[in-house]
């Protein structure tokens, strides 16, 4: 008979390889994925059935991925129930597609959260959240998944209701894909933070839905959902992003005077809402310069379509918005406002002067079925606005004299003012309709030291006995190629 052996080598290996398939097996069932990058709440206990609380794995899970030095946490194929969580530096929260982060709906579940920034009340508590982070490096949310604030389920909380995302102090800071529905506040506040990047998001959070009914028809008052919001950063990218929201669209803010926002761009967005689309400004104390807004979409909108506004003191310079269509736009096309209500938002913050307004451009504008307010561009007795120019700009209102209704609301007829009766309203709040039905259904400009007209073309579906262009108080007036419709009532400007 004739033996092979084998080789103790041989078999020593065949051991070592039979081991290691045990040992990878183990851990595989027992989180293997944590080593490779990922953590997954199952693995720390979550339940993702929508019903029982998931916050404590969730955040055993971040915490621990934190502790390792970085990576994903991996919420999939569940609907995972969860009072605030905290972000922490180095982590990416990750909603996988046909996975949703549920907001609880229970108060309880959103305490105050305290913070080592002063807040805007001059305390050290900060508002409610579902995601919260502060002073953390390196974040993210990202995937194809929902995250619901369940705020129908909030109404009737006390206030603050809670946000679904607020960052504050943070940097290095990316949000991407998610779907954001359904929240009980602000969708997203992003304050004081720097390098942000929110691409390809989109927002569906807009109670009091019908655009052509009055505004609170459905939920009295409202929510506030505004559908992102920028509070005091830099380097912000917003592109991408579809954006259906209750209140304001993307809002640009400055709580604090020695802050403000700088080196931003809002690029490749589609959005629709209940008050302004695009807005920078109305809480304005700090500075905003370098904004550049392109290639968005507004349309449904109840409020301006495009807001830029200084009332606290704010200095607003090297603003460009460019390249935008909007369409039945209840509010102002355009709305451009220089006020003086001076409003303290920290206590730690000094009374503050007049804010400026300066270097516009606005360019590349067509509209349709804009409301009759009329645009305003407007300052104050000593602050006028200076080298604004409006560009390639063509609108169609719906004009016609008979009576407004304020937001749909029957009875709430607005005041159609003359030249001589445009209130100047110095400290009030600034919104596109503030005045009144303005003297020009077109352009309304006033207290502005250097402003251009170039190309622009403005049409009414019905006559209006309003000319296009009305100015008071307005030096360096240039003026080419102005198209508007007219009646035998009204010289064009």
């Amino acid at each position: 008979m004739t033996y092979f052996p084998i080789k103790k080598n041989i078999l020593y290996k065949t051991v070592i390889v039979a081991y290691m398939l045990v040992l990878l097996l183990l851990y595989a069932i027992n989180g293997f994925s944590q080593t490779m990058g990922v953590w997954d709440v199952y693995s720390f206990g979550a339940k993702g059935d929508g019903k029982i609380p998931d916050t404590q794995a969730i955040q055993m899970a971040i915490d621990d991925c934190y502790r390792a030095g970085g990576g994903k946490v991996l919420l999939h194929n569940g609907q995972f129930l969860s009072g605030t969580i905290h972000l922490k530096s180095q982590v990416t929260l990750h909603v996988a597609s046909g996975a949703t982060l549920l907001g609880s709906n229970s108060p309880v579940d959103y305490p105050l959260t305290s913070t080592q920034y002063m807040s805007t009340s001059g305390d050290y508590l900060i508002d409610r959240t579902l995601i919260f982070a502060e002073g953390a490096e390196n974040i993210a949310i990202t995937g194809n998944g929902i995250i619901n604030g369940n705020g129908d389920e909030l109404d009737t909380m006390e206030k603050p209701r809670p946000h679904i995302i607020h960052f504050r102090y943070c940097k290095h800071v990316k949000v991407r894909n998610i779907h954001l529905y359904n929240a009980a506040f602000w969708v997203q506040k992003y304050q004081s933070c720097e390098n942000l990047l929110i691409d390809g998001i989109t927002v569906d959070s807009r109670e009091n839905k019908n655009i052509e009914q009055a505004r609170f028809i459905d939920v009295p008052g409202g929510r506030n959902t505004d559908g992102c919001n920028i509070v005091d950063c830099r380097n912000v990218r917003i592109a991408n992003c579809t954006i259906n929201s209750g209140d304001d669209g993307i809002v640009l803010k400055s709580f604090a005077q020695p802050e403000g926002c700088y080196n931003i761009t809002v690029t490749n967005c589609v959005i629709s809402t209940n008050a302004s689309g695009i807005k920078i400004g109305t809480e304005s104390t700090g500075e905003f310069k370098d904004i550049c807004i392109n290639n968005c979409t507004v349309y449904n909108t109840r409020g301006a379509a495009i807001g830029l506004m200084t009332v606290d003191g704010a200095a607003m310079e090297r603003i460009i918005v460019s390249n935008i269509t909007l369409l039945n736009i209840k509010g102002a096309a355009l709305f451009l406002r220089i006020g003086n209500r001076g409003k303290i938002y920290r206590k730690a913050d000094k009374k503050p002067g007049l804010g400026t307004m300066k270097n516009i451009l606005i360019q590349n504008i067509y509209g349709s079925e804009i409301e009759r307010y009329g645009c305003s561009i407007t300052g104050i007795n000593n602050s006028p606005l200076e080298n604004i120019s409006i560009r390639n700009v063509c609108l169609t209102f719906k004009g016609g004299d008979k009576p407004l209704f304020f937001e749909g609301y029957e009875g709430r007829i607005v005041e159609e003012l003359t030249v001589d009766n445009v209130p100047e309203m110095e400290d009030s709040y600034p919104r596109s309709e503030m005045f009144g039905k303005l003297p020009a259904y077109g352009f309304y400009v006033r207290h502005v030291n250097g402003i251009e007209f170039n190309n622009i073309k403005l049409q009414c579906k019905e006559e209006d006995k309003r000319p296009a262009l009305v100015t008071d108080d307005v030096q360096n007036l240039f003026i080419v190629d102005f198209q508007a419709d007219t009646t035998s009532r009204c010289k064009t400007f």
